[in-house]
């Protein structure tokens, strides 16, 4: 009887059970009862300027349909929409990819909607996790707010021209929003509600405040404030947002994640770990391109100014993302990471993204971009070096920086290609009769004007230097490219202060060139005093730079008896000239020819002995400077200066080879940069 009674109830417990209904909106606005338009990033998101925390996560009801199982949303791109979506854990597990209509996996989705299945029930982000305790562990060990901001404020200032890695805005937005966070909530709290941004920001800020404290000038105020050298804690806090993004691994994948190995990059490099940057940045790649930043996405006519200027953000990150690996594969002689025909995106607009995004249409920010004769922005720089890399995988894929090239007509098109890009470039910023109106006003104009014209002989002097045996043209241009980077180095050491001598590039580029230009005139005579003097001065004058700089730059360490040994290879050729009254056979006045079969010999007599004595004067006296070098601040940590006199004599070895090269001796291969 009682069953019946229960059975006959039943339904009508069910009926009084209210039915739940279906939730559309993002968690911010069901949260905050608002009308959410289910646009990715919603409308509220992006009018509170919180688009990066618009997620439609399935503990808040069903998520917007999708064209495909964890893609990247149009307008945001943090992974936790792919972690909120089973099927995408599924197609994680297999290593497939989220681009639409990539592999079988996409297309089976899109056909038969590929169940979901359940989420785990544990989260690795609860309050007495191991990982969330480490991680608020590490965040404790970022300096007081004021430091941050201060560390911070020189950074835009006064390092973020050199790269342009961050974007100050979004920068600023995040380090606000983290404040916020960490304000209303205890540092043992749970990370379930933080976003993917939020979770790897402090990363970012670790890298960007050790970053900075490689250009603090030694000895400073602000130095003193921090307790101890900044060399020393540049190094903890690069390591810090190491282990951050260890602990936080691949699960919410981000553009924040990407920035991080950026300046972990950069970082390293001004360390002389050239090895270790280039792990950092493959890190970077392959973050990036599972976020598909190298893929163009939708187009969608009614796109809002703040979803028009995100996605330029993520261009913006793809560029020097690209940047960097095509530049580091002809620097350090490592492979590309990207192959360019996996990669649709557009480049971003000559244009600053303005503090109030809805002061400038996107259109009119689009037509002035256009505009030949446009303003100069803080993206100018890296679009022009974006050209350049472009001309880079050029190079490398019609082998034109190998030995051995057949047809010479390769190499004469992509060095007037690569001159002619500069006619793209906003008058401030071109090398040959610039607009220097505003060079008092924003000084780091000339900063970049000058790194530009070194970014472009470089990459000639990259391009000619393997076929300085057995071309009389490429002699000679190598030869003038190395003049115009040491000239261009000069230049920008004129234009910049005490706290940029730490860059990378101060060392690197005039080293680079002087082996080289010292390495010609050596095995090829040179009878006109006027480039012999011109050769002896930029040297010189380069060795005198690296002698300025050496205690706050790892490269000029050990570089700078580099130096003093080709300068003294020069002045001897000199001397030799100046004193000798018959007149040498040499190449130097002829008339450069375009064929390839016009070969000259070498003059060896003399040139085995000058680099055996190179060698030899480098053992002892940069043995010393280079462990020098590394016991300052600890960076001994990381292994030693890759960048010392062994990879040095290396290339002037490669050097010598290509000097001497000749179709006769068989066709050797044989990368720019020898790899270490």
């Amino acid at each position: 009887m009682s069953t019946v009674m229960e059975a006959q109830a039943q339904p009508q417990q069910q009926g009084l059970i209210p039915r739940k209904r279906t939730i559309t909106s993002c968690s911010n606005c069901y949260r905050r009862k608002q009308k959410c338009n289910r646009r990715r990033p919603c409308n509220n998101c992006v009018a509170r300027k919180v688009a990066h925390e618009c997620v439609y996560d399935a503990s808040f009801g069903n998520a917007p349909p999708s064209t495909s199982i964890g893609r990247i949303s149009p307008s945001t791109e943090e992974k936790s929409h792919v972690v909120a979506s089973s099927n995408g854990d599924v197609r994680d597990q297999f290593g497939y990819s989220s681009v639409s209509n990539s592999n079988a996996f996409m297309e089976a989705d899109r056909i038969f909607q590929i169940p979901e299945t359940q989420k785990s029930p544990v989260s690795c982000w609860d309050p007495g996790n191991a990982i969330t305790q480490k991680y608020w562990q590490l965040v404790s060990e970022l300096p007081p707010s004021n430091i941050i901001d201060e560390l911070v404020s020189i950074y835009i200032s006064d390092v973020h021209w050199i790269y342009g890695i961050i974007e100050p805005q979004y920068f600023y937005a995040d380090l606000q929003e983290f404040r916020r966070f960490t304000s209303k909530t205890s540092r043992s709290a749970s990370m379930e509600s933080m976003s993917a941004t939020l979770k790897y920001f402090p990363a970012v800020l670790f890298q960007v405040l050790a970053t900075v404290l490689q250009y603090l000038p030694r000895g400073c105020k602000l130095e003193q404030s921090l307790g101890t050298t900044s060399q020393r804690l540049s190094l903890r806090y690069s390591n810090a947002g190491v282990e951050i993004i260890q602990l936080l691994g691949n699960r919410d994948n981000c553009i924040t994640a990407v920035v991080h190995d950026l300046i972990r990059a950069a970082w390293l490099k001004n360390c002389g770990r050239g090895a270790q940057a280039w792990h950092a940045l493959s890190d970077s790649v392959r973050k990036a391109q599972d976020l598909n930043l190298h893929q163009q996405e939708r187009p969608l006519a009614d796109l809002l100014p703040q979803e028009f200027w995100h996605r330029e953000w993520k261009r913006r990150v793809w560029a020097n993302v690209f940047i960097w690996d095509s530049n580091m594969s002809i620097i350090l002689g490592r492979p590309r990471l990207i192959n360019s025909i996996d990669c649709n995106a557009e480049p971003p607009i000559d244009y600053d993204i303005p503090e109030d995004i809805n002061s400038i249409h996107p259109s009119m920010a689009q037509s002035f971009a256009s505009d030949r004769d446009r303003a100069y922005s803080s993206i100018s720089m890296n679009l022009f070096i974006r050209a350049l890399s472009q001309k880079i995988n050029d190079i490398r894929d019609s082998g034109a920086d190998k030995r051995g090239l057949r047809d010479y007509n390769v190499v004469q098109r992509l060095h007037s290609e690569t001159i002619s890009l500069s006619d793209t470039l906003p008058p401030v910023l071109r090398p040959d009769n610039p607009d220097r109106s505003w060079d008092l006003q924003m000084s780091v104009i000339p900063r970049q004007r000058a790194k530009i014209h070194t970014m472009i002989y470089s990459l000639l002097l990259a391009l000619h230097r393997p076929h300085i045996g057995k071309s009389l043209q490429s002699r000679q241009r190598a030869q003038e490219s190395a003049l115009n980077v040491l000239d261009s180095q000069q230049r920008f050491f004129e234009v910049i202060d005490k706290n940029h001598y730490a860059y990378f590039g101060n060392a690197f580029f005039s080293i680079d060139a002087s082996i080289v230009l010292s390495t010609i005139i050596s095995v090829y005579p040179c009878e006109d005093l006027a480039v012999l003097r011109r050769s002896m001065l930029a040297v010189q004058l380069a060795m005198g730079m690296l002698g300025m700089i050496e205690k706050e730059n790892e490269l000029a360490a050990s570089g700078i008896g580099i130096i003093r040994s080709c300068y003294q290879a020069i002045k001897d050729k000199y001397e030799e000239r100046k004193m000798d009254s018959i007149p040498v056979s040499g190449d130097w006045g002829e008339t450069a020819t375009t064929s390839t079969s016009h070969t000259e010999a070498p003059v060896t007599t003399g040139s085995s002995r000058y680099f055996s004595e190179l060698e030899a004067d480098l053992t002892w006296e940069n043995s010393i400077s280079s462990l020098a070098g590394t016991a300052e601040a600890g960076h001994g940590q990381l292994g030693e200066n890759e960048f010392d006199t062994p990879f040095w004599v290396g290339y002037q070895q490669q050097v010598f080879a290509d000097s001497n090269f000749h179709f006769g001796d068989g066709v050797a291969q044989g990368d720019m940069f020898g790899s270490f």
